[in-house]
């Protein structure tokens, strides 16, 4: 079976279960690690017995297991740049890519010439990481803390193989972190109770329930980043942004 041939499977495949089809391609092009180039040159090649069968159970997890793309091949791109991804860490989304834009729009208009930011709650270390390696007219000390010692391991190894200099703590929200921050940053996985919950809401508590569990009950979060930030937090949620000034 060629490529061509494995892709039209997989959709057919994908839209019996009312899934994205596009998802087919993405995958064997994530899981042979080619860039978008080399994959629209090769569609006609022959794939190994291995790679077939590798594929079709990728497929079928997400089809079984609404397991995200990035999580069935171990990685995501993020500004052009590729970060490890796995269980532990939740999918860059949309929201994040608007939130670093907020971010480098800010820094960009301000007179400062040096930031010393906090990207609490980093997870795979993508926000923390894209700062550093995008911020590059002014200086930048980056802190990049988080609750889990896996998703920390996961950031600092991204962090190796982008050449990002980041300081990763571990901390329950401020629990172990110290001093002033000229920007907060935090895309953490919660929403608002008062939201609608929805079947993917639903399905990402169950596969992440700690996450959820802390936002939901835990502290007062606005709060604390009020005490901590001597300028400006910008906060991503899945239910919006809250950029103010403190």
């Amino acid at each position: 079976m060629n490529r061509r041939q494995a892709i039209l499977k997989a959709c057919l495949l994908l839209r019996r279960q009312d899934k994205e089809e596009s998802l087919a391609k993405f995958l064997l092009m994530y899981m042979l690690d080619e860039t978008s180039e080399q994959f629209s040159n090769k569609l006609s090649e022959e794939l190994s017995v291995e790679q077939e069968n590798k594929y079709f159970d990728l497929i079928n997890k997400n089809i079984n297991e609404d397991t995200p793309l990035s999580h069935l091949v171990g990685f995501d791109y993020f500004y052009d740049r590729k970060f490890k991804v796995t269980k532990d860490v939740l999918s860059p989304r949309m929201e994040t890519e608007e939130l670093i834009y907020k971010v480098l729009e800010y820094i960009k208009k301000s007179k400062k010439d040096s930031f010393r930011i906090l990207d609490l709650c980093t997870g795979s270390g993508i926000i923390a990481i894209t700062l550093k390696k995008e911020i590059v007219e002014k200086y930048t000390e980056i802190v990049a803390s988080d609750i889990s010692e896996k998703a920390l391991s996961i950031a600092i190894e991204n962090a190796n193989n982008n050449n990002a200099n980041i300081t990763f703590i571990k901390s329950d929200l401020f629990d172990n972190i110290s001093g002033k921050f000229d920007l907060i940053i935090s895309n953490p996985p919660y929403i608002s109770y008062k939201d609608k919950i929805t079947e993917i809401t639903e399905n990402n508590k169950k596969r992440f329930p700690s996450f959820y569990d802390d936002f939901f009950q835990n502290v007062d979060f606005v709060s604390q980043t009020k005490a901590r930030s001597s300028t400006r937090r910008i906060t991503s949620t899945r239910s919006g942004f809250d950029n103010q000034p403190t």
